[in-house]
Order: structure tokens, then C-alpha cells, then sequence
């Protein structure tokens, strides 16, 4: 930490390796912060009062008393309502539920992860490649979903991305536990 304090050091100043981690984490953030948006849209929208059913704060957060219409009990629909939206648009809270709370998730574990993976010392380029690959395909793999979901294709984008995400991430894993565990302490002093 003394590092991050030291008077005029800059973010221009780090490592390729830890630019590209935070870079990661922030493109993360910047999804997740419009996912946010995007969904505050869809279940909120504008509106602090709006008519029953549509989007509204009110909608939203405040109960509305049981309609006096039907006094019997509940009403059996036996036929589809009339303004049934088509079956993707029914997929799309549930799709940006899972994608948002990955997206902040995913991207929490890889900054500590790729944190832990600079640490052990390894060569620049070779620890860059290596964040870099688990960087981009767990960005991938996050936005998979939407994509697919989007475009009705690239069904390939799941598998793929998540075995590189896979296996970059145990690469980072192993080699810092390897690291820390069997590495030369001596060898490799830390620097102010």
C-alpha cells in the first residue's frame, strides 16, 4: 500500500500487468453501472406515479389494495391475457438479473485474484498475457448471455469463454499458491 500512497505516483506509472487488471475491472464496473441503469429503467422507468402496471416508483414499492371488482375470490384466466409480450421479452428480467449481479461478482474475484497472481513476481509479459486472457474471456463470458439472448446465436460464446475463463483463472490460482507456498522469499524482497 505504501506504493499507492507514495506522493506523485500515478496510475500512468503502474506495470502493464496492473494496468490491465484495473482496466478489466473498471470495463466490468462501467457494464455493471449501465446494467444498473437498464434495469432501473425497465422496473422503475421515469415515472413516480403511473397508471397500474406500467412502470412507476409507486408500481414498484407501494401495495396497492385488492381490486373491491371481484369479491368472490380470484378470477381464473382461462384464456392468455391480451397484452402478453412475446416469450423473449419474458426472458429479460431473469437474463438481467443474472447478468448484473455476475457482472459485479465476477469482476470482484478477478481483480483480487489477478492481484494475487502480480504479486508472485512472474515476467511481465507472461503475467500480462495471462490477465489478459482471464481479463477478456470472463468479460466475454459475463456478456454471453445477453449476446446470445440478443442475437438468438452464438451459442458457441458459452462454452468457449468459460473454458478460458477456466483455465486462466487456475493458472492464477495454482502458480500464486505455488508461489507463495515454494518460491524463494529471499530472492524476490518487496520494494517501497
Amino acid at each position: 500500500m505504501k506504493l499507492f500512497i507514495a506522493k506523485g505516483y500515478h496510475l500512468a506509472a503502474l506495470p502493464v500487468p496492473a494496468k490491465l487488471v484495473y482496466t478489466f475491472f473498471l470495463l466490468f464496473i462501467g457494464i455493471g453501472l449501465w446494467t444498473s441503469w437498464a434495469m432501473y429503467r425497465d422496473r422503475i422507468g421515469g415515472d413516480l406515479q403511473g397508471p397500474a402496471g406500467k412502470p412507476s416508483v409507486q408500481e414498484r414499492y407501494v401495495n396497492r389494495p385488492a381490486s373491491s371488482s371481484n369479491s368472490a375470490g380470484p378470477a381464473l384466466e382461462l384464456d392468455e391475457p391480451a397484452q402478453t409480450k412475446p416469450s423473449e421479452d419474458l426472458k429479460k428480467p431473469w437474463i438481467m438479473d443474472v447478468f448484473h449481479s455476475h457482472v459485479f461478482s465476477v469482476s470482484v474475484v478477478f481483480l483480487i485474484l489477478a492481484h494475487l497472481f502480480m504479486l508472485t513476481r512472474l515476467h511481465p509479459a507472461v503475467a500480462g498475457g495471462v490477465i489478459a486472457l482471464g481479463g477478456l474471456s470472463s468479460l466475454v463470458h459475463v456478456l454471453a448471455p445477453v449476446i446470445i439472448w440478443q442475437t438468438g446465436g452464438w451459442l458457441w460464446l458459452m462454452p468457449l469463454s468459460g473454458a478460458a475463463m477456466g483455465l486462466s483463472w487456475t493458472a492464477m490460482v495454482v502458480y500464486a499458491l505455488g508461489a507463495m507456498w515454494f518460491g524463494n522469499a529471499r530472492a524476490a524482497p518487496p520494494t517501497a
